[in-house]
């Protein structure tokens, strides 16, 4: 089975998942993601995560090396991870932020992510938020979802530069369609609440559900606040009554009972991410 390698910050928290990924880009901004490794460098690769699953770091910084002197995208990355991870040698996140960079400029939406992450952290001693808002700009261009959900938190909040309710809910419609919970949760109160947009407590409800269906206990506690969903009435009978029956009277029905406004958990859309 193949092992995949990566870094990224879904939730809060950073983890292995995958050395390079299949992009689809979504409608924001006219950028193309990275072209994929050719066959010589994809069996390398294999061999580096080989040696990675296996502890054995001297061996995967000796294949990446002669990669990454060619400015390999994915080399250079994987070594970044490395560097950051202190894996093969002390941490070293001023080596990680050079090996990122390079990868970054080549095109490589993880390590623009994970850049912008460091900045936005300010783990190199200081914070860079329109640093960050510009890494995670172009990695959000070509469908990263964690960097579509961090950079739509910085335009709604104006962090790192201006302020723009309407892309950053736009940001976070493409996030939510990849998947990503937090975007998932965090439109889906903006809906319920008509926060940007116009209220819609079904369709705000129905994606409150999806994070909550990946287990995010903020989802469920809303989901609870706002009680069972409201069923349709069954259809009337179209049997018309006899002549000889009497019509009942007809009663001004009652409107429906407003849904419940959600008890709002610690996180809203104005938490940016931890």
């Amino acid at each position: 089975m193949k092992k995949n390698i990566s870094m990224r910050m879904p939730y809060r928290f950073l983890l292995i998942t995958v050395l390079f990924l299949c992009f689809s880009g979504q409608d924001l901004a006219a950028a193309a993601p990275i072209a994929p490794p050719d066959a010589e460098t994809q069996k390398i690769l294999q061999e580096v995560a080989d040696a990675y699953d296996a502890k054995d770091f001297d061996k995967a910084k000796e294949l990446l090396q002669p990669l990454a002197d060619k400015n390999n995208p994915f080399a250079t990355f994987v070594l970044g991870l490395m560097a950051a991870r202190g894996e093969g040698g002390p941490q070293d996140l001023q080596a990680a932020e050079s090996w990122w960079q390079k990868s970054a400029e080549a095109g490589h939406p993880d390590a623009q992510f994970n850049l912008g992450y460091m900045y936005f952290r300010g783990a190199l001693g200081e914070e860079g938020l329109p640093r960050a808002r510009e890494l995670w700009a172009k990695a959000a261009a070509v469908g990263h979802p964690d960097a579509l959900y961090g950079y739509g938190l910085m335009l709604l909040n104006g962090v790192g530069g201006p302020q723009d309710v309407a892309a950053g809910l736009k940001a976070f419609e493409a996030a939510a369609a990849a998947g990503h919970p937090l975007a998932e949760f965090e439109l889906g109160i903006a809906y319920i609440e008509g926060q940007g947009v116009d209220r819609d407590v079904q369709r705000g409800r129905a994606l409150v559900q999806r994070a909550a269906d990946k287990g995010m206990p903020e989802a469920k506690a809303v989901l609870e606040a706002l009680g069972p969903a409201e069923k349709k009435p069954a259809p009337a009978q179209q049997n018309r009554p006899r002549p000889a029956q009497q019509r009942p009277a007809q009663q001004k029905p009652e409107p429906p009972a407003a849904p419940p406004e959600p008890q709002r958990p610690t996180m809203n859309w104005g938490v940016l991410p931890q």
